[in-house]
């Protein structure tokens, strides 16, 4: 436990964001999976010079990050959670890159949530992950021009999270009643969270609506009965997002049939893409998975790479208290 009068005043706290899944499917907007083993992770030291000081450390991978420090999730987020402990002094960062930026794997909300956790922990942890909410959201609304909080927020505070599309702040966290088993692989596309929202239509046919708000109910109800089977079933049932995304990715019509003949329960795009991911019966078959395929996206002249990983229950988190050390996916 800190110290919630001193805080970590003399030593240089190391936090963990890490990565997590979106849509899955039909959840558009509304569904978020908190993962394990790939994540940002900053490195906080108090400073006298108030505000929020930000250097890059290439780390894991070495990713082009924006210049400008302004425009960086970790930073706005941070300064978000300065302003709710009211302190005076400064706090310096370091950020090692663990998310490529495009990968559709949250890399933005990965380093907000590292940012305003670090900040809490540096202050003696005086505020719930709950109330860092906000600091959040307006962190992941510079980068990709909306309050979404489906990767946001499952990075946050871990597991599958069901959210407000247009009032992020209203959601719930489900319980998952067992293990989650996935093979995740990202190819190497980039495809940017703002122009793949540009490409989507401003009205649906209500036919495709009414499937997808249905099938959206049905994946709900199967996570939190840890039904794999029904899981993979409805995640591939998008009928308004995915469809058009996967013009995108041009190995995508090849890893789905891949992961399919491998034995995995259902495969689909997570967030905008690239990232495809699958799931699985276990963890050996995760990996038989994983590695099918990769060898489609290779087979397709697109280079990937790809981990076994399973759902992250508890968010956002002190390096000292994760389970493992990050996965390297360079």
């Amino acid at each position: 436990m800190h110290d919630k009068t001193t805080g970590h005043s003399g030593a240089e706290v190391q936090i963990f964001g890490p990565a997590s899944l979106s849509n899955l499917g039909p959840g558009f907007d509304a569904l978020g999976l908190c993962i394990a083993g790939v994540g940002d992770v900053i490195g906080a030291r108090r400073v006298e010079a108030p505000g929020v000081h930000l250097e890059h450390d290439p780390g894991i991978i070495s990713w082009v990050l924006p210049k400008d420090h302004r425009k960086n999730t970790a930073v706005i987020a941070a300064e978000g959670v300065l302003a709710l402990v009211g302190e005076n002094v400064g706090v310096a960062f370091t950020l090692k890159k663990g998310i490529p930026l495009g990968s559709g794997i949250g890399g933005s909300a990965a380093s907000a949530v590292a940012g305003a956790w670090a900040v809490n922990v540096l202050f003696g942890s005086p505020l719930e992950k709950e109330a860092l909410i906000e600091a959040v959201l307006d962190a992941e609304d510079v980068a990709s021009g909306g309050r979404h909080g489906d990767n946001a927020l499952p990075a946050l505070l871990g597991g599958l999270v069901l959210v407000s599309s247009s009032d992020p702040s209203r959601y719930r966290r489900i319980e998952l009643p067992g293990a989650l088993h996935l093979a995740l692989i990202l190819p190497d596309v980039e495809v940017l969270t703002r122009q793949a929202r540009e490409m989507l239509p401003d009205a649906v046919p209500l036919r495709d609506a009414v499937h997808n708000a249905s099938e959206l109910a049905f994946l709900v109800d199967a996570y939190r009965c840890g039904d794999w089977e029904t899981v993979g079933r409805c995640m591939m049932q998008d009928r308004l997002v995915e469809p058009i995304r996967a013009g995108l990715v041009p190995c995508y019509d090849a890893v789905r049939a891949a992961a399919l003949d491998a034995g995995a329960y259902g495969c689909a795009l997570t967030g905008s893409g690239p990232a495809m991911f699958a799931v699985a019966g276990s963890e050996n078959e995760a990996a038989q998975i994983r590695d099918a395929m990769i060898e489609a996206s290779l087979a397709g002249g697109v280079d990937a790479r790809g981990i076994v990983t399973e759902a992250n229950d508890y968010g956002v988190a002190e390096m000292a208290e994760l389970r493992a050390e990050p996965v390297d996916i360079s």
